[in-house]
């Protein structure tokens, strides 16, 4: 009985031995696989934080606009010498990209008609005299905001180059001597404006030779296109 008492002792020391060895074996076992599962979560995380951190491509926003304009122009030169202050009209399309900006490119379509003076009608003996230009060309236009900030309006300034074609109209039909033909000539544009609620207002000064002319616009922007 004490023989038996002994080996069951023995026994149940190397069971728990045993069965402690196999504890120890399945935490070493958990712990590797809990350190790969770890591992695994944390590279896949890292993917995709470095994925979420790449820069998002900035959309290129624009639109396409137009702008009718009138105003008053005034002759400078040869040209004043028989004309009078005359109107002008026209419209212009501008092409708005924000990848462009500040920079905002254009298409110009412009009429105008200055009427003779009334010392050139009466010395000449004449009941007509009108001077009519047709432009049409480029234009860009330069925000200045960046450069010049205002709380209450955006300073533009403006850069045109036109093809001009130039009517002289004269009743009665005479030959006058100091009175300049019809021709056509490219003109230069230089121009300043400033935004005001929903109107632009500004002036240029346009170089065409024996017609150089001094004009002030009012012109607003209505959007056709937008994308």
């Amino acid at each position: 009985m004490k023989l038996f008492s002994i080996l069951f002792c023995v026994f149940i020391i190397i069971f728990s031995d045993a069965v402690s060895q196999i504890d120890k074996l399945k935490m070493q076992s958990n712990k590797v696989i809990h350190f790969q599962y770890m591992k695994e979560k944390l590279s896949k995380d890292s993917t995709i934080v470095s994925y979420s951190k790449k820069p998002a491509k900035k959309a290129n926003i624009g639109g396409i606009f137009l702008s009718p304009s009138i105003g008053v122009i005034f002759p400078f030169g040869t040209f004043y010498e028989y004309s009078s202050t005359g109107v002008i009209y026209g419209i212009k399309a501008e092409f708005g990209f924000s990848k462009l900006y500040p920079f905002i490119p254009g298409f110009v379509y412009e009429y105008q008609k200055n009427p003779g003076n009334g010392e050139y009608l009466t010395t000449n003996s004449l009941t007509l005299s009108d001077t009519k230009i047709t432009y049409i060309g480029g234009s860009l236009d330069i925000v200045l905001n960046k450069y010049l900030q205002s709380n209450f309006t955006t300073p533009v300034f403006s850069l045109e180059i036109k093809y001009a074609n130039i009517v002289n109209e004269i009743s009665p039909q005479v030959t006058l001597p100091n009175r300049i033909a019809d021709q056509s000539l490219l003109t230069y544009s230089l121009g300043l404006g400033f935004t005001v609620y929903i109107f632009d207002l500004g002036g240029k000064y346009t170089f065409a030779g024996d017609f150089s002319n001094l004009t002030f616009q009012a012109k607003i922007h209505i959007p056709l296109i937008r994308f």
